[in-house]
């Protein structure tokens, strides 16, 4: 629109009242470029809330501060709590905004809670969970949600599984908590209340919770099914320290101590941020999996060899799995080996992960306490080495409930003075033994 130049001595300055003030704004050239609106902020003594509207707003500015003195009496009388006008704006502003741009505004905007942005894996599993939940609510302004809309998803079908299902609420019950709190710039929440008012689904029991560790001779077997390049992997997972597909697939060869009998674990791989592109080279899952394990004995001359007919020796950055073509090996590329392999190891159930359980399970077995199972694995939290990585292993199990009672019973009776019950219990406990010894003979033959 074109401005039509006022003359300055037409426009008269408005009045000062005891109030609020509109008065007219000229630019360089004498003609009126806006008029401005101040009145006293009533929070913040001898300071003026102002704003400005365009040449032919006249009017409109008139309106906005009689509006603005209403809402002032209001909060004068405690009917109504006053807010500035620019938080007013921004309230309405976010009372638009839809469900789906303020979940990927959460989601590009997501870090872990020690404040590092999330990358590779962990990414793609945070946009596969909010995949769950997105269609039910994306059309919906965020401020609209109520818990009647979320029930209606919440007790509908879900296909995708128990497990899923789980994390979906839990992310779901997260983006809603984020709208309630108050912007990083100061600004009011979103929302007022969280609207997810529904418990978490409990955990499903888990089918990979019973599989049973891998034996020796099932290794064996795994170890003769894979590449020669990544055949180290299993044995690295399974007897020095439970490693993670990534941790593998990051290893090194500055990372190896042969002499010290060492094995440093300083990192992962991942695809980037986007979790695109080429595989990398990334920082462990936590802080406690930078760790270092003592490498067993019996692997070290079977780790020289892989390292001397695999690996640059003399480069300290070189890939203890050096890939056919890629810089870095990819985790997808060992799974897959890992998948058709252990089919010849009659474990068509077995995953790589199961590899570091069965870790976890066999030294304990053979003696590692908790505290040593969680340096290995690279865990804080005595919880989830019990309940993820320690596996039942049903011989181990009725060996010892057996020992259990034959010491009480041989114990009970025998202060007793009980001859034939004595005799009895020892005759049970001489055969247990040798049931024992067959067992260990057994477990050595199928360990050649």
């Amino acid at each position: 629109m074109t401005q039509i130049p006022i003359p300055r001595r037409i426009i008269m300055s408005k009045p000062r009242s005891q109030w609020g003030t509109v008065i007219p704004r000229y630019g360089v050239d004498g003609t009126l470029a806006a008029w401005q609106v101040r009145y006293p902020n009533p929070l913040e003594p001898g300071r003026k809330v102002q704003k400005q509207f365009k040449p032919h707003q006249e009017h409109e500015a008139h309106v906005w501060l009689e509006n603005e003195r209403h809402l002032v009496e209001l909060h004068r009388k405690g009917i109504q709590t006053w807010t500035h006008p620019r938080d007013r704006f921004k309230q309405e502003e976010s009372a638009r905004i839809l469900f789906r741009d303020y979940v990927k505004q959460w989601a590009d905007n997501y870090t872990l809670p020690n404040g590092e942005r999330i990358a590779g894996g962990t990414r793609r599993n945070l946009y596969l969970d909010i995949i769950h939940f997105m269609p039910a609510f994306e059309n919906m302004r965020l401020a609209e949600i109520r818990p009647k809309h979320i029930k209606e998803w919440y007790d509908g079908p879900h296909p995708e599984g128990q497990w899923s299902f789980r994390r979906a609420c839990m992310r779901l019950k997260a983006v809603f908590h984020s709208a309630t709190a108050m912007g990083i710039d100061g600004s009011q929440p979103l929302i007022k209340d969280n609207p997810f008012v529904f418990p978490i689904p409990p955990e499903p029991d888990s089918i990979r919770a019973d599989a049973p560790p891998i034996t020796p001779k099932q290794l064996r077997l795994l170890a003769e099914s894979m590449p020669e390049y990544t055949r180290l992997a299993v044995f690295l997972s399974t007897l020095a320290g439970g490693l993670r597909c990534g941790e593998l697939c990051g290893l090194q060869v500055g990372d190896i101590d042969l002499d010290g009998k060492v094995l440093h674990i300083r990192r992962s791989v991942n695809r980037g941020y986007l979790d695109r592109g080429e595989m990398r080279y990334a920082k462990t899952k936590t802080r406690r999996s930078m760790r270092d394990l003592p490498i067993p004995d019996a692997l070290v001359d079977m780790i020289r060899e892989h390292l001397q007919n695999f690996c640059d020796m003399d480069n300290p950055t070189s890939p203890v799995l050096v890939p056919r073509r890629a810089k870095v090996l990819s985790q997808t590329t060992l799974e897959a080996q890992f998948a058709k392999a252990r089919k010849s190891a009659g474990r068509p159930d077995l995953t790589l992960h199961d590899l570091r359980a069965s870790h976890a399970t066999w030294l304990m077995l053979k003696g590692g306490t908790l505290r040593e199972v969680m340096n290995q694995l690279g865990h804080a939290s005595e919880k989830v080495a019990i309940k993820h990585y320690q596996r039942i292993v049903v011989e181990h199990q009725r060996q010892i409930i057996n020992l259990l009672a034959d010491d009480f019973l041989q114990e009970a009776y025998g202060d007793d003075n009980q001859a034939d019950d004595l005799e009895r219990v020892v005759g049970d406990a001489d055969r247990r033994v040798q049931e024992l010894a067959q067992i260990v003979e057994n477990f050595k033959k199928s360990a050649e």
